[in-house]
């Protein structure tokens, strides 16, 4: 889920160098990310676990083209002052194929393949830099919300074929956890990122190693959106997907379904032709769970808790994985072997909100299909008896206001349309401000919110009227949040909401 102000201060006032050799990443500037030299010689490669074994089992991976490439990988800062000593270029020669992000750490590819010889694709920062703007795929490498910000990043000399950084951090309790990556180029995959995780801790706890996302994964403009299905291997092998749906999550399910064998696993999200991003868990000690989040949909992993101590006394925990691309055959070949597997789904009265749309609130959210919308919740009420344009609409009691952030995706909006938000409104002795709608602009999460546009308000008794509010999205791209309000006493039915673009 999304984390405010994501402790990049932290991690900036304290980024030193631990070993020695230094070099900064940027000539004269401030020590953000040191160069080392390594202390030790180059991991090997790692071999490929589980999904290694699907792909070269299927019958489009012999096709596939074999691409002679030498890499030449570096890093270079990002130059423009709003984002300069936060992220950081990864290059392969001239051409920028991902972003080191240490104000949220996190490293996201741009692309997985160099392009055709002699062309150069330019990447350029966005005004914001979130999860909504990433261009490419993306992978944590440090655990959102767990760490001390106390940790050192490093980036290790080695062959220009390869791109290996370091991440270590230790808290007073002392734990202390160690993620190795490095990049390198597989003449069928293209760019591989092998990693591998250390923690050691007083306590056995579970720990969030890694979280994998894709771009406009979560995006909930449909001409927009991409990566409709999560696919992956369940526990006991089965090749399984499910569609994005706020109600259909990793983390509702079993655990045959969701926690996984120390053998591994994989999760990925299919099928566009220029990337398919997935995270394959080789070893993992003890076993991971996967948990989706229910807003962005990204997958987290989690190494459960060990059992027992060592002898010192401390819990260790690792793993070993790779963040590939599978090019968009291979995708498909899984897409189609899998199957879809639900979790135990209860039919309820979970009303949903989409963009664009006249939503009527005469049906649930259905189970096990695509839904690329919110979710109603927070003061919200179904009512099965009162409705404008059939037998329901959404309750809402004085003091109080709904808003369709319980799950589903972000509501976005572009800078350079204008937008109205309305509903028909029913009130029974409403008093103070009374009923009406209101839409923030926030930026990063829910609770950032810039701007703030209100309709009129009904008070006293009224049958079904309608409300509206018009806006023009700030500069950036913010998301909307709409909400039915009840400044007061009383009690108000909403109907028929939609947000929807103006025409010009």
């Amino acid at each position: 889920m999304p984390i405010r102000g994501l402790l990049s201060a932290l991690l900036l006032a304290t980024l030193v160098c631990a070993g020695h050799g230094c070099m900064t990443a940027r000539e004269g500037g401030a020590d953000i990310l040191k160069r080392i030299s390594s202390p030790g010689p180059a991991p090997a490669r790692l071999r490929g676990g589980r999904l290694q074994t699907f792909v070269e089992n299927t019958r489009s991976y012999g096709a596939l083209p074999r691409r002679s490439h030498s890499a030449d990988f570096r890093i270079e800062p990002v130059t423009e002052r709003k984002h300069r000593d936060k992220f950081f270029w990864i290059m392969d020669g001239a051409q920028k194929i991902g972003i080191l992000n240490l104000s949220f750490g996190e490293l996201e590819m741009l692309r997985f393949f160099p392009p055709p010889s002699g062309i150069v694709v330019e990447y350029p920062m966005p005004m914001i830099y979130h999860w909504s703007t990433l261009r490419g795929a993306r992978i944590t490498i440090v655990p959102q919300g767990t760490w001390t910000g106390k940790g050192t990043m490093e980036w290790l000399e080695s062959p220009p074929e390869l791109l290996r950084l370091q991440y270590v951090e230790e808290s007073a309790d002392e734990t202390r956890f160690v993620q190795h990556f490095t990049l390198r180029f597989d003449s069928v995959l293209g760019y591989v990122l092998d990693c591998e995780f250390e923690m050691q801790s007083r306590e056995p706890t579970e720990f969030e190693y890694t979280n994998v996302l894709a771009a406009d994964l979560a995006n909930s403009r449909d001409e927009k959106k991409r990566y409709q299905k999560c696919i992956w291997a369940r526990g006991d092998g089965e090749l399984c997907y499910l569609y994005q749906n706020p109600l259909c999550l990793m983390q509702r399910a079993s655990s045959d379904w969701s926690h996984l064998p120390e053998t591994g696993s994989f999760v990925g999200f299919v099928a566009e032709s220029d990337m398919n991003p997935f995270l394959e868990i080789i070893r993992s000690a003890p076993g991971e769970r996967h948990m989706t989040c229910s807003t962005w949909y990204d997958q987290h992993v989690l190494v459960s808790p060990p059992e027992r101590p060592g002898e010192d006394g401390f819990y260790r925990a690792s793993a070993t994985y790779r963040f590939l691309s599978l090019p968009l055959p291979v995708a498909k070949e899984l897409e189609d072997a899998a199957r879809t597997a639900l979790p135990e789904f209860r039919p309820g009265n979970r009303m949903g909100f989409r963009p664009g749309i006249v939503n009527d609130l005469e049906a649930s959210i259905p189970a096990g299909a695509l839904y690329n919308g919110c979710l109603w919740g927070h003061h919200a009420a179904l009512d099965r008896s009162v409705g404008r344009s059939g037998s329901r609409s959404l309750r809402v009691k004085g003091s109080a206001t709904a808003q369709p952030i319980h799950g589903g995706t972000p509501i976005h909006v572009d800078s350079e349309k204008r937008y109205r938000l309305s509903a028909w409104v029913r009130t029974k002795r409403t008093s103070g401000k009374g009923a009406f709608l209101r839409i923030n602009e926030c930026f990063y999460d829910w609770d950032d919110v810039r701007r703030t546009h209100s309709s009129q308000a009904l008070t006293g008794d009224n049958d079904w009227t309608l409300l509206s509010v018009e806006f023009e999205p700030i500069h950036g791209d913010p998301f909307a949040m709409p909400g039915l309000a009840v400044d007061g006493e009383g009690v108000a039915w909403f109907d028929d909401i939609q947000l929807a673009e103006m025409e010009e």
